[in-house]
């Protein structure tokens, strides 16, 4: 019945190394098992009658440098997910080395992406405009006021220049002193 919790409990025991990647920092940290609870429902499954049985885990505190954290870590695994921590933790080094190994190779297939990514950028915005009566009105618009904006700041350049030729204490011709 509880084989799996077997395997995976008897590698959970104080003083164990528990291998932590943080995909976040795409760093790896190795921290020192402190203690293990008995195995409980898991939070996130209680009050689910379905989940019940497959939910067992146990209560992990860990110290990883001079942080101590409390993870709940499944009873029939010998390694676990964290999405909000971003972490993917593992009592072998060799599951997390799999991670690191799956990460990369989806990162070389993203990034070997990225050329076409780039050319259906630069040609679908002209074929948008060409396509889209309402973009080719609102992109001319939006180059009109550029070019607005850019004549106004030109003739601010050149108001500064002229109110920089004017002498500092102009005499008024209308005023009596």
């Amino acid at each position: 019945m509880f084989q799996g919790f077997q395997q995976g409990a008897a590698q959970l025991v104080q003083g164990a190394t528990l291998y932590i990647l943080n995909r976040k920092t795409f760093t790896v940290n190795t921290g020192s098992i402190v203690a293990v609870s008995q195995p409980h429902i898991s939070k996130a499954a209680q009050g689910n009658p379905a989940l019940a049985f497959s939910a067992f885990v146990v209560d992990v505190t860990v110290s990883i440098g001079t942080d101590t954290q409390t993870i709940e870590f499944p009873v029939n695994s010998t390694s676990a997910n964290y999405p909000d921590k971003g972490w993917y933790v593992s009592v072998d080094n060799l599951s997390v080395s799999r991670e690191v190994e799956t990460m990369v190779n989806n990162s070389k297939q993203f990034m070997s992406q990225v050329p076409w990514n780039q050319m259906v950028i630069e040609k679908g915005e002209p074929l948008l405009l060409q396509l889209n009566p309402e973009k080719k009105v609102e992109a001319e618009q939006a180059q009109k006021i550029a070019a607005l904006e850019n004549q106004i700041a030109q003739m601010n350049g050149y108001l500064q220049q002229l109110v920089g030729k004017l002498p500092a204490n102009p005499r008024n011709e209308n005023t009596k002193e």
